[in-house]
């Protein structure tokens, strides 16, 4: 059972060089379909500028598709949603973001922080009931209930994201969305806060898209992954089809790349290109140790390689597992 289903998202955004040049279409993300299970993660990987903070705003309604849609059970987002299910996303769907620091008010204190979206969509709720939720929740992330009273100021990094996490369960989601939650923090404390979102998630019962270019990460945290390349899925599966069987070039890339010790992966130099001039071919041609003739010319199909386990490429690398 699926709590999110992406069909076909496509977004593209006219672009001008010049106040008389004619303007180009830069692609953000081209034809990206995925399912989030319902109480699982699906992880999306790649570079920056590979369409994953796009796909992330969609789907917390900050942006709307050019094509596409995006289902959540049986309501339907595509370019102009109901009402309605605006304001059920509202609630349901909510997001960790990358800066801690950035993302909270610096002059409100932790626990008008924490509550200010429960005094945005719901009313009624008296004082002493207000304050029970703020405990709760405060206690849920690991936080005592004294920091209430504290500014963002007074906390560590991991602290300030705990309270980014407390305000995002506030009003009881049932999807979250993490944008990079803790590529900004020591690594000492990154261990401790990504524990903390799987107790959260198996408490709770709740469903994540994980967004980061660490696939170390993403594979940590995820039932599922999706591995981008300048808006396109090089390669989907399960974690054990991406992590084991990795069958694109560009995944052994992202490999290798978290795991410097890691056998049999090559890394890859370059930088990824500019959407608005995306490559003939294969996009990733350009940057592919085992890229041939054919890759230069012709964009490869979607294979499956089985039930789970799909790569666009027109020479998947075979499983040694």
């Amino acid at each position: 059972m699926s709590a999110l289903e992406v069909s076909g998202i496509v977004r593209a955004f006219p672009v001008r060089s010049g106040l008389f040049a004619r303007p180009k279409l830069l692609r953000a993300v081209e034809n990206a379909s995925f399912v989030l299970p319902r109480g699982g993660t699906f992880g999306l990987v790649g570079e920056s500028g590979s369409g994953k903070s796009t796909i992330a705003k969609i789907i917390l309604g900050a942006d709307e598709p050019t094509r596409g849609s995006v289902r959540f059970g049986e309501r339907v987002f595509g370019r102009s949603p109901r009402d309605a299910d605006r304001r059920w996303r509202q609630r349901a769907v909510q997001a960790v973001l990358q800066d801690p620091f950035g993302s909270l008010d610096p002059q409100m204190s932790i626990g008008d922080i924490v509550l200010e979206p429960l005094r945005i969509q719901k009313s009624g709720f008296v004082r002493d009931a207000l304050h029970r939720r703020l405990d709760e929740l405060l206690a849920q992330v690991g936080l005592p209930a004294e920091f209430k009273r504290r500014r963002p100021g007074e906390l560590s990094g991991g602290q300030r994201q705990r309270v980014a996490i407390a305000r995002a369960l506030v009003l009881e989601p049932e999807i979250l969305v993490l944008d990079e939650p803790v590529s900004a923090l020591d690594v000492s404390i990154q261990a401790q806060v990504l524990n903390l979102l799987k107790d959260l998630q198996d408490a709770l019962g709740l469903s994540y898209l994980l967004i980061s270019h660490d696939l170390a990460v993403v594979a940590f945290m995820s039932s599922h992954i999706g591995v981008l390349y300048l808006g396109r899925f090089m390669e989907q599966g399960t974690r054990d089809d991406i992590v084991v069987r990795a069958a694109h070039p560009y995944t052994h890339a992202l490999i290798a790349a978290s795991e410097p010790e890691a056998h049999g992966v090559q890394a890859i130099g370059g930088e990824i290109a500019s959407p608005l001039a995306p490559p003939a071919g294969c996009v990733f041609h350009a940057r592919c140790p085992a890229a041939r003739e054919l890759c230069r010319s012709v964009a490869p199909p979607e294979q499956h390689l089985s039930a789970t386990h799909r790569v666009t490429c027109h020479f998947p690398l075979t499983s040694k597992a």
